[in-house]
């Protein structure tokens, strides 16, 4: 077994990660890749209380996560790896984490965020570090459920850069 999915999403465990994605991909193991939670105790236990019975949770740093990834790859267990943002995304391929794929499940409006997408609003850092990591090979794919239809974001991350040139205003 393997890294199942990492997904983007600035909520970590909630919802529509326990009882969409765990359920639909059969995950033995969550990972939380942060370094805010590796070092709360208090946001762990909440975390913890909310993965059912049977799934384990682990709270990493980046660092950690891309290193425990690249030396065994959890290979005994079905694995979702969770990180708040694309910067954290970014992070774990820059410390060598063989990061193929990522889905974008939610990044959620805050002043200074454009809404692209349901449950998706980017700034400027977040498509910088999107656009990164396209052109590093990783497939990016907006979905915030399984059965939802995946979306293609470099059409989006294209159309911003255009309007950032042009000086018009974001895609919505």
């Amino acid at each position: 077994m393997t890294v199942e999915l990492v997904r983007i999403d600035d909520r970590l465990v909630h919802g529509q990660v326990v009882e969409g994605w765990l359920k639909s991909l059969r995950i033995s193991q969550v990972v939380v890749a942060s370094d805010s939670v590796a070092v709360d105790e208090t946001q762990q236990a909440l975390y913890l209380l909310a993965v059912p019975q049977g799934v384990s949770l682990i709270c990493l740093s980046l660092a950690e996560t891309a290193a425990a990834w690249k030396k065994h790859g959890w290979r005994t267990d079905r694995t979702l790896i969770l990180v708040s943002s694309p910067k954290d995304a970014l992070r774990l391929l820059e410390d060598g984490a063989p990061l193929a794929s990522v889905n974008v499940g939610g990044i959620h409006f805050k002043e200074g965020r454009v809404q692209i997408l349901r449950a998706i609003s980017l700034d400027d850092q977040d498509v910088a570090a999107l656009n990164i990591l396209v052109t590093r090979g990783v497939i990016l794919e907006a979905r915030p459920l399984p059965l939802d239809e995946p979306v293609d974001l470099r059409p989006y991350l294209e159309q911003w850069q255009q309007r950032q040139t042009t000086g018009g205003d974001q895609p919505r």
